[in-house]
């Protein structure tokens, strides 16, 4: 891993549950030491929980002067936090790329060290791409959609994933039309007509299965959602498919990450062979916290 590679990429980490901030803690300081280890140029917190989190956000910041913090608005959840983040970096140090996540990334992926080395390893290889690039955990619709008006078949989560130069200012054009959109749609009394304002009709149906159907561990009928919810929930969609979508139409990609997959046993040794090779990113200590429940 080389650090020079890094060098002009931030990463922003959005926090707002007390309760996941705790019962990460551990891995998720170790996930941020990984990070600086690896070079980025700094990290920034953006705090969406109106100050619950001093003190975990205090223990944060202590773990190198590269670690800074701002409140966040929480007007559109993560995705908001985000957009603040990029927007006040771009503005205050002029970075290029970002590594983006919030405090649900244990709830999503089982971060083995192994699979963090293998997702920074393809930020090296993707960084010097002038096309745009997110890479993530990918998702293939059952049908081609389209978002915004824009066409896709595939969209990358929004748990933990990169965007170089070209994507990040996708991202951040694409979340604020969503924003924008967003302060008339939550105004119609019925599910359809309300994310037809973000999607077509293939787009309506495969997001309206997932909140209101069962797909999603949440899933309740339209009616009975805390509006609230609703609310962060589709425009967090709207976001995940608009900026995969944007990439593809501008001759970029929406590459997975392999942070999902099950790694073969070859390829795990392969990896831990490396890391233990003068590899600066690996430490035991580190390697204990991640695997700490």
């Amino acid at each position: 891993m080389n650090p020079a590679n890094f060098q002009n990429t931030w990463v922003v980490f959005c926090l707002y549950s007390q309760e996941r901030a705790i019962r990460n803690y551990q891995q998720l300081e170790a996930l941020l030491e990984i990070l600086l280890r690896s070079g980025v140029q700094g990290i920034l917190l953006v705090d969406n929980s109106s100050g619950a989190l001093n003190a975990e956000i205090h223990q944060f910041t202590c773990l190198s002067p590269k670690v800074r913090q701002i409140s966040g608005s929480n007007k559109y959840g993560e995705f908001s936090a985000w957009v603040e983040g990029i927007e006040y970096i771009v503005e205050e140090h002029g970075a290029k790329s970002f590594i983006l996540f919030n405090d649900t990334v244990f709830s999503h992926f089982k971060l083995f060290y192994w699979k963090i080395i293998n997702f920074l390893g393809q930020i090296e290889r993707y960084s010097m791409c002038e096309t745009p690039i997110q890479l993530g955990e990918t998702v293939n619709l059952p049908y081609q959609s389209a978002v915004m008006g824009v066409s896709h078949n595939h969209f990358v989560r929004s748990a933990l994933f990169y965007l170089n130069e070209p994507a990040s200012g996708l991202f951040v054009a694409g979340c604020n039309k969503v924003f924008k959109q967003a302060e008339g749609a939550f105004r119609e009394t019925n599910s359809f007509e309300m994310l037809k304002h973000f999607f077509n009709e293939s787009g309506v149906y495969h997001v309206g299965r997932w909140l209101f159907s069962g797909g999603w561990y949440g899933s309740k009928p339209y009616d009975q959602f805390e509006p609230r919810l609703l609310e962060l929930k589709v425009t967090a969609i709207a976001c995940e498919h608009l900026t995969s979508a944007t990439c593809i139409q501008h001759g970029g990609k929406a590459a997975d990450s392999n942070l999902q997959r099950n790694f073969k046993l070859a390829e795990q040794l392969r990896l831990m062979t490396a890391l233990l090779v003068g590899n600066p990113l690996f430490s035991f200590k580190m390697l204990r916290k991640l695997k700490r429940k």
